[in-house]
């Protein structure tokens, strides 16, 4: 069970009074970094990509997400939270009052343990694509991202999408620590391998 299903089955809580959902064009900027919010967020449909800024002022991608992963800023980390969040495509979200969540998560057990089983599945996910990025070689490694990302996504309006078509050069080049040009040279080669390789 998810944590809006728990949540709105739940007569104890008036979501009504501390959650609203919204629907977001692609592209949309849902906070950039540190500009102040009141809320963290639920993906309902759609994806979102979170990132910050290189030292030129360049955005660096470094995590991808779909329905129905949170994200936001649950101010723990005494202001060195410097994060944005976009839409990848039209996207539906909710938006629950900061405040709420973090008690939620503290004072009931459910919310609790499905807060914990989220962020220690985020955990992995980072965990396993650095692991990547140091033991694989570079058309491996943009091979496996790849393959984690050639995922169906149904967004805001009920269209399907292949979540990576919506992921630029760059973006892949940030997930696998490679520039945007290495990213596209090894796409050149992986696509002459399975020509070579249809063609056998």
């Amino acid at each position: 069970m998810e944590l809006f299903e728990y949540l709105s089955g739940n007569p104890t809580y008036k979501l009504d009074a501390v959650m609203k959902e919204y629907t977001l064009p692609k592209g949309y900027a849902i906070y950039t970094p540190g500009a102040f919010t009141h809320y963290i967020y639920e993906i309902v449909h759609g994806a979102v990509k979170l990132g910050s800024y290189g030292h030129h002022e360049q955005k660096v991608t470094y995590d991808v997400l779909t329905a129905p992963n949170t994200f936001g800023n649950l101010r723990y980390l005494d202001g060195q939270f410097f994060e944005f969040a976009e839409s990848l495509m039209p996207t539906k979200i909710r938006a629950y009052q900061r405040d709420f969540f973090k008690r939620i998560i503290v004072e009931d057990h459910f919310a609790s343990e499905w807060f914990n089983k989220s962020v220690v599945r985020r955990w992995c996910v980072a965990e396993t694509r650095l692991f990547k990025v140091r033991a694989l070689d570079k058309k491996e490694n943009l091979k496996s991202v790849m393959n984690e990302l050639n995922v169906q996504v149904v967004d805001a309006h009920g269209r399907q999408r292949t979540l990576l078509d919506e992921l630029s050069m760059q973006d892949l080049g940030d997930l696998t620590g490679m520039t945007r040009q290495t990213v596209s040279t090894q796409l050149k080669q992986i696509e002459t391998e399975r020509v070579k390789a249809r063609a056998i």
